[in-house]
């Protein structure tokens, strides 16, 4: 359901800054009231726009050119025939990210090539809503929240009037519609549509007959989150068609003194942010009379001129006699540039150009028919037409690219559509590419005919600036068609239009960082399984790797799937480990025992989904709409991820295969995220456990994961480069060359040129990561959370003070009557987050504490976390919190109270083992701390593995000596002199069972924070603590609903636990609201 009201209200001040700044309010009727915005934060701050447009209006023979055809033209007195030749171009990339375009933007009189000459002001307006935009206009619905408000350049800023300023709303969304220049009425041939006028706003344009008053009409529109804050991204528009003329090949010398454009229409309206306009009114003329401009000659003595199509110029048989005007020269462009009405052309449009030519100074009219077969000036575009006396033209060998990025970007953010098309992923791998490799034979009134020559494509690379280039090998790396079958190799012939793109991958070098984690990986062959060779095809859904059929240890579905080399890969879309147990309902349903349960409040009985209503265990998820990718931390990890028939399948590729993780999720048809999976590359071997002194209940021995769950090597770092590349292919006459005319794009965006052939592309910076790093998981939900990395450049900027809240109850440091009162937070806030790849719907980010069950299910790619009332321990009882809320929120994720649920309980103790039914006293290390795990449908194991009782970690020290006073022999901090063979290493720690025991090593990967008190959560999620590391069991403590906590095993080298000489804690408990390392055991033992 979709509501919409909109209240204005001017709010005073005004910030300046080099972006628009704009303030925006709105009052929706029963907004809060939809699902959605429950839990949002109100946002009120002014609202700011950052301003980009196209670089440049694209002339000639390019990727960007979409269409040429040649026309004879009519002349009088004269019996040589002319041709005029025309060709519509893309715009190329925003102007944001391009110099070249800004520099060229002085030349181009009215038209808009860049921020630095767009117009002086534009007018905004703007609709406010809740729910989903309508697929069909909102009538209905008004410019209420903004109307037709001008902003005006103020230097390098700007500004609305005072009185209009607007803030953001905090809830719902707006629609921004702008244009540029702004029209009040219609001093400008521009006008806006009324504040009766309900929907879409509309403009309606008449083209002044006068070429130098004509605009550069320009539109915006951008859709976003109420409570976005912020600036918002106004990325205008061409809203026109630009017409230009030059010379062609063979144009006798001479001057030309006047151009006409008779029969077409110079008036309609446009809808803002469509792609359309409605002609009105009747077609008339269009010209620019008294024009005085020489058609100059070739240079004497320079070699043949070669045309823009790589034509001869000169090639006529005239004895050498004439003179022929220079191909290129502009007759109509920069200020004179018609900026005409998009249109399909009136049967009767024609060009009129009246000309003298110098060799008999007769005056001719040149005169060609635009529209006869149903011609188009289409919107955004610019139509060069050339006048040749050649009739057949053959284009430039040109090469294009389509790059399909998916909407996948670092960290969630997207960027500029120039830095998109530069985008290549520090594999070096660009997975889904389209390319093209042709040129074009024009005949006057003939189908143009394409020339294909994709399968002689080569690529060099050069990573030094382009002093010196590699060649790739052919099927190795470099262009990587993909397969063809005979119908598509049929398709490629050489024929007429569309132009024969070819689908395959590019493959250039990867950052060292990246290559030295796949060696790692691949060394580890002592407990390793990593290999590069591919398993699984793709020739028919049978033919996926079954990750539940081919496992090692147990044939059952889980929430982890661990994958040692690339491939094509399925599982299915059954809750957590029900898969292959339809007899035991224990991982979901808890059963009573025969004593009473002493904590039966805190107890699940019926585990539930996503809508907090229990599971069906014995069949597979219910209502599954598709399959996505949520995240994951490197690029390309996991592709082409699809779900058919209570599977999804997914295809991890052999040139970006890397140790990493990555999140999949199941939606319905509302987009709702019904439940999701871990997928872990990595050389760990689920066969290869790590045998443990520690015993069960049942006198059984715990055997360990070897690693971390989500565990990934350290590695060095890189700098942020640019590889160049250029084309090679060979000719249908069979020489090789070089191909200067190539172009890029990403998806729809403007195309980018090679610069003398030469494609540059970006290749992203990697962070060092010390120790390695891990996911983290929040104490009870199922999903990874984002790793975090640190090094010495990271440590030496500790504590990262970024987000740091400015004032509050206390500041940072907090002086009170000469003493200082502050949070110590050098040895907390000394990492930063690992680079991870989503889309902007699924960016890992932070959200408020007090979830239900379903909620959490919901959002696999937000961490739960609420900020500290106080900046320590003894301050935070002092910040109006008498009832605890505030601290229960901090140290807790979960609320099932907080919203309608099935369960209604705000506490759960046994996410993780679903029989734990007693509560579990700190330092004790037989029952119930050693009771049975029953994995339950929320454990982040992979299958045949599960979490850990906190006993399973009691061997890691001796207990301590019984004296008098009695002491607990495990309990927290335990003396370094009761460790055995304990050992720091510059990324980890090293320690002995006790009585014989193995060797292990866990790494210093610290942890993902709760909420501080200097910083909102608004700001994001962030890792911590680089010297400790918490690793979390399934077993409960109980101290009541504000403080109960999970049972841990810790490691700590904070200068506090360095100075006591107490490095290890075992059997105590912690806040359930931090990110946990995880170290899983073996099940059914």
């Amino acid at each position: 359901m979709m509501r919409h009201s909109c209240l204005f209200r001017p709010v005073p001040g005004l910030l300046g800054s080099i972006l628009i700044y704009m303030a925006v309010t709105c009052s929706v009727s029963s907004c809060t009231d939809d699902t959605f915005n429950k839990y949002q934060q109100e946002n009120t701050g002014l609202l700011t726009f950052d301003v980009k447009v196209p670089g440049n209006w694209t002339n000639g023979l390019s990727r960007a050119t979409t269409d040429i055809s040649i026309k004879r033209m009519s002349q009088s007195d004269h019996a040589e025939p002319l041709y005029l030749v025309t060709e519509i171009s893309e715009v190329a990339a925003d102007a944001a990210a391009s110099d070249a375009a800004a520099k060229e933007a002085a030349t181009r009189g009215s038209m808009v090539n860049s921020t630095d000459n767009f117009h002086t002001n534009f007018g905004l307006s703007a609709i406010c809503y809740t729910g989903a935009w309508p697929e069909e206009e909102p009538t209905d619905w008004g410019t209420d929240f903004a109307h037709n408000l001008k902003v005006t350049k103020d230097g390098t800023s700007w500004k609305l009037e005072k009185e209009k300023q607007l803030n953001w709303l905090g809830t719902g969304r707006i629609r921004f519609f702008a244009y540029s220049p702004y029209s009040a009425t219609d001093e400008n041939g521009i006008i806006h549509s009324g504040t009766n006028k309900k929907g879409i706003p509309t403009l309606t344009y008449t083209v002044p007959t006068d070429v130098k008053k004509q605009q550069d009409l320009m539109t915006a529109m951008e859709d976003c989150s109420g409570g976005k804050g912020g600036a918002v991204n106004l990325n205008f528009k061409h809203a026109l068609t630009a017409v230009t003329i030059k010379t062609g090949s063979a144009m006798l010398e001479g001057k030309i003194t006047k151009v006409s454009f008779k029969g077409v229409y110079g008036a309609g309206t446009h809808q803002i942010g469509s792609d359309q306009w409605t002609t009105t009114g009747e077609p008339k003329e269009f010209s620019v009379g008294d024009l005085d401009i020489d058609l100059e000659k070739e240079t004497p003595n320079e070699p043949t001129t070669k045309d823009e199509n790589n034509a001869d110029a000169t090639a006529v048989n005239d004895g050498g006699i004439v003179d022929y005007a220079k191909p290129g020269t502009e007759i109509i462009d920069g200020d004179l540039t018609f900026l005409m009405i998009p249109q399909t052309l009136p049967k009767n449009a024609t060009l009129e150009i009246e000309y003298q030519d110098k060799l008999t100074r007769t005056s001719r009219t040149l005169t060609a028919k635009l529209g006869e077969k149903g011609e188009k000036w289409p919107m955004g575009k610019k139509v060069v037409y050339s006048i040749s006396s050649t009739g057949i033209i053959v284009g430039s060998p040109t090469i294009e690219l389509k790059i399909d990025h998916h909407d996948i970007w670092m960290n969630g953010i997207k960027p500029s559509a120039a830095e998109q098309n530069a985008y290549l992923p520090v594999s070096g791998y660009l997975r889904d590419v389209q390319l093209a490799a042709y040129t074009k034979v024009t005949q006057a009134e003939e189908a143009t005919k394409i020339i294909n020559f994709s399968s002689s494509v080569e690529i060099e690379y050069s990573t030094d600036g382009g002093n010196t280039w590699t060649p790739t090998t052919k099927d190795t790396d470099g262009w990587l068609p993909a397969p063809q079958t005979k119908a598509d190799i049929s398709a490629l012939a050489n024929g007429d239009d569309p132009i024969p793109y070819v689908a395959g991958s590019i493959l250039l070098p990867a950052q060292t960082s990246f290559q030295e984690l796949r060696n790692k990986a691949a060394q580890h062959t002592d407990y390793g399984a990593f290999k590069l060779e591919m398993i699984g095809n793709n020739s028919s859904l049978d033919g996926y790797h079954d990750l539940v059929e081919n496992n090692p240890v147990a044939k059952e579905s889980a929430n982890c799937y661990v994958i040692n080399q690339p491939g094509y890969y399925k599982f299915p879309t059954w809750y957590g480990n029900t898969y292959n147990n339809l007899d035991d309902n224990s991982a979901y349903t808890y059963t009573p025992s025969s004593s009473t349960a002493t904590l039966d409040q805190y107890i699940l009985k019926n585990f539930v989904g996503h809508d907090d209503q229990g599971i069906i265990g014995t069949q597979p998820i219910p209502n599954i709409e598709d399959a996505v990718l949520v995240w994951q931390d490197s690029p390309d990890l996991v592709t082409d991820i699809k779900y058919n028939d209570y599977w999804v399948y997914f295809y991890m590729p052999k040139e970006a295969f890397n140790q990493g993780n990555s999140v999949i999720a199941v939606r319905n048809k509302k987009g709702i995220i019904l439940w999701s999976w871990h997928i872990w590359a990595t050389y760990c071997d689920l066969n290869n456990y790590q045998d443990s002194k520690a015993v069960n209940e049942e006198g059984r021995n715990f055997q360990f994961l070897r690693y971390n769950l989500g565990y990934c090597d350290p590695h060095q770092g890189n700098e942020l480069r640019t590889i160049k590349i250029r084309f090679y292919a060979t000719m249908p006459n069979g020489t090789r060359q070089q191909i200067t005319n190539v172009s890029v794009t990403a998806g729809d965006n403007p195309i980018t040129k090679g610069e003398d052939g030469i494609l540059t592309f970006t290749q992203p910076a990697i962070i060092e990561s010390m120790a390695g790093d891990n996911t983290y998981f929040q104490w009870g939900r199922k999903d990874p959370m984002l790793p975090g990395v640190y090094n010495t450049e990271i440590l030496g900027r500790a504590p990262i003070k970024d987000g740091f809240l400015p004032e509050g109850e206390y500041v940072y440091p907090h002086e009170d009557n000469g003493t200082t009162n502050w949070a110590n937070y050098k040895e907390e806030l000394d990492m930063e987050n690992k680079v991870f790849y989503s889309t902007t719907n699924y960016r890992f980010h932070s959200e408020e504490c007090g979830r239900s069950i379903g909620e959490s299910i919901q959002m696999p790619y937000r961490f739960f976390m609420y900020r500290r009332p106080g900046v320590n321990s003894n301050t935070d009882e002092l910040q109006d919190d008498a009832d605890g809320t505030k601290n229960y929120l901090r140290r807790h994720w979960h609320n099932g109270k907080i919203i309608p649920t099935s369960y209604e309980t705000k506490t759960i103790m046994n996410f993780w083992n679903s029989q734990l039914d007693t509560d579990g006293p700190i330092g004790k290390v037989d029952y119930p701390n050693n009771k049975y795990v029953f994995k339950t449908i929320y454990d982040p194991s992979p299958a045949g593995y599960k979490i850990p009782p906190p006993t399973a970690f009691s061997m890691f020290s001796k207990p301590r000596p019984k004296q008098e006073p009695p002491v607990t022999p495990y309990c927290g901090a335990m003396p370094d002199a009761l460790l055995t063979d304990f050992k720091e290493t510059p990324t980890g720690w090293e320690i002995r069972e006790d009585d014989g025991g193995d060797l292990f090593f866990f790494p210093a990967t610290g942890v993902r924070d709760m909420g501080i008190h200097h910083r909102a959560v608004d700001y994001g999620t962030f890792p911590a603590h680089s010297k400790l590391t918490f690793i979390a069991s399934s077993g409960f403590h109980n101290t009541g609903n504000t403080s109960s906590s999970c049972l841990l095993f810790s490691i700590d080298s904070r200068s506090g636990a360095v100075t006591n000489k107490q490095h290890v804690g075992i059997l105590y408990g912690t806040n359930n609201s931090y990110g946990f390392t995880l170290r899983p055991i073996r099940d059914h033992r």
